[in-house]
């Protein structure tokens, strides 16, 4: 018997009426005739009485429909899950956020909504410093990260996506304690003086280089250099006045009153964007990265 066969004879052992089943199968009354007696021929037995008044089930076919009725709604509960799961309606999603970055109110909306459209997806979210969330990306670990486009803008198995205000700035940022952040304004040249906070290359390659290639671009050269193993880390060393280092709009020590940003040094753009792997399967990541897009 095949799947067809069984949701027919159920329907005609529950109805007991071959116009009442038929209709529920959307089937003609002659081709469920048909279904049943390939049954009954397969099993050589008979499954029905049949007369002009009724139709009656014979003890085998009561003990067909007895031990039939559980396994078929076993088996459409399994077909609906993994439909579902297919589908991307259940399972797991797991997003990374980079540490020491305030989160958009646009993302915490989209996190909201999303948990309200797919209420039968685990959203998981978790913080990183750069590579960490690379490192996490690529193992598998998580199925989509936000961070600064310049760290993974050069990866060539990531897709990425630039969310919010694409045209985000970095700035140079210094402690108010610092002499050099009393002037009225500060010149390359004056800045590089001072001790210049970068992030690790084991962090963030492209970030550490693209530092030094700004000041190597105005023919200048720091002397004094000392590297954070991350970003919020380069944070509270810019605040405690140990040096210059460059953040985004979205760094929290952006926030801080007691420490100067300094926009008369334009920087190039320090936009935000979600990244993933290619290839990523899971289908929970795909209903995000519509409902990002269409954000």
């Amino acid at each position: 018997m095949n799947t067809t066969q069984i949701k027919c004879f159920l329907a005609l052992a529950e109805t007991l009426n071959y116009t009442r089943a038929a209709a529920r199968l959307y089937l003609s009354q002659p081709g469920l005739s048909r279904q049943i007696n390939s049954i009954e021929q397969e099993l050589n037995t008979q499954l029905f009485i049949r007369n002009q008044r009724n139709v009656r089930l014979t003890p085998a076919g009561a003990l067909l429909a007895e031990k039939l009725r559980p396994l078929m709604e076993t088996y459409e509960q399994a077909i609906d899950q993994v439909q579902t799961v297919g589908r991307g309606y259940t399972g797991v999603l797991d997003i990374g956020l980079l540490e020491g970055q305030r989160l958009d109110t646009e993302i915490v909306d989209l996190f909201y909504s999303f948990m309200q459209q797919y209420p039968n997806i685990s959203l998981q979210i978790c913080q990183g410093s750069f590579g960490d969330l690379r490192r996490q990306m690529h193992n598998g670990k998580l199925d989509l990260i936000f961070t600064i486009h310049f760290d993974v803008m050069d990866e060539e198995d990531v897709e990425t996506y630039a969310h919010g205000d694409s045209t985000e700035k970095a700035y140079f940022a210094i402690s108010k304690k610092l002499p050099i952040a009393q002037q009225e304004c500060i010149t390359p040249e004056e800045l590089v003086k001072e001790t210049m906070l970068i992030i690790s290359p084991e962090d963030s390659r492209m970030g550490a280089e693209m530092t030094k290639e700004f000041f190597k671009s105005k023919g200048l050269m720091s002397f004094n250099t000392r590297y954070a193993p991350n970003l919020p880390t380069l944070a509270l060393w810019i605040e405690a006045g140990l040096g210059f280092g460059i953040i985004n709009g979205h760094t929290n020590v952006a926030a801080n009153p007691s420490v100067r940003l300094i926009p008369e040094i334009p920087l190039n753009e320090a936009y935000s964007c979600a990244a993933w792997l290619r290839g990523n399967e899971n289908p929970a990541l795909a209903l995000f990265l519509e409902m990002l897009k269409r954000q």
